[in-house]
């Protein structure tokens, strides 16, 4: 056991990806636009695929250790469906690697991962086309995956937490404003209304509807929130690709290749 504990313990592995595409290795043409169709496919399946590219492995790691300890440290898929993938490419070491989720068992087989790496992603490495292969690779990989039963929210979990965020934000916001806004007014209006009555003269009466309505508080706290909306909703579209693990907590097969 301690053995083992040791030989997880020296993985070096790499940061958490903040895309679902990372390209160390710099052979994608338009990372962009495929990390833009993993962020989709995510929105649609609510299942999460990783492109990871690099020009080495980590110092005495292999690919299987990486993508076995990538998928738990990175939490690829929704927590308690574990429905993700990842496909490791490694130019200098000339490997790749798809990593299954548990939860996507299923569909993405250890035979069908075999399948594309050997028959789809191989034959446009070795011809030197990295780009044409881990398009080719990804496209098969979603295709297979489509056949699971999870069903998207039309979200990413980066962009769910993200819009839970500005909820709470909301709810502060307008607690916030009936603390120090309606309150304080509502308790004017019931004293000048109490001095009304037992003086019974006309003292407050001339003031209190005049000096309430012409505070502008109502337009001004309007517009307030028209613009947090506004900021909000910018910010969140900006980064409407990014990825955020789902809280997936391991692997549960795959297949290495070479070529």
């Amino acid at each position: 056991m301690l053995p083992f504990l040791l030989l997880l313990a020296a993985i070096a592995l790499p940061p958490k990806p903040d895309h679902y595409v990372t390209d160390r290795a710099g052979v994608l043409k338009n990372a962009t636009a495929l990390n833009e169709k993993l962020a989709n496919f995510e929105r649609q399946t609510s299942d999460q695929i990783l492109v990871y590219t690099d020009q080495h492995l980590p110092p005495d790691t292999t690919i299987e250790e990486m993508g076995s300890e990538a998928m738990r440290q990175w939490g690829v898929g929704q927590k308690g469906k574990d429905n993700g993938a990842i496909l490791f490419v490694v130019t200098g070491d000339r490997k790749m690697r798809i990593e299954v989720g548990y939860g996507l068992e299923g569909s993405l087989t250890d035979a069908k991962a075999k399948w594309i790496t050997s028959t789809v992603i191989k034959p446009e490495f070795q011809r030197g086309d990295f780009d044409a292969g881990i398009n080719k690779g990804v496209e098969a990989m979603m295709a297979t995956v489509r056949g699971e039963s999870y069903r998207g929210t039309g979200r990413t979990v980066a962009q769910a937490r993200r819009s839970e965020g500005i909820q709470y934000w909301q709810v502060a916001l307008i607690i916030g404003f009936l603390l120090i806004v309606i309150l304080p007014a509502f308790a004017f209006i019931v004293v000048a209304l109490l001095r009304k009555w037992i003086t019974l003269g006309s003292l407050g009466s001339s003031n209190s509807g005049t000096s309430f309505t012409s505070s502008g508080w109502d337009s001004s706290s309007s517009s307030s929130w028209s613009s947090f909306d506004s900021s909000s909703s910018s910010s969140s579209s900006s980064s409407s690709s990014s990825f955020e693990g789902g809280g997936g907590s391991g692997g549960g097969g795959g297949a290495s290749d070479s070529w």
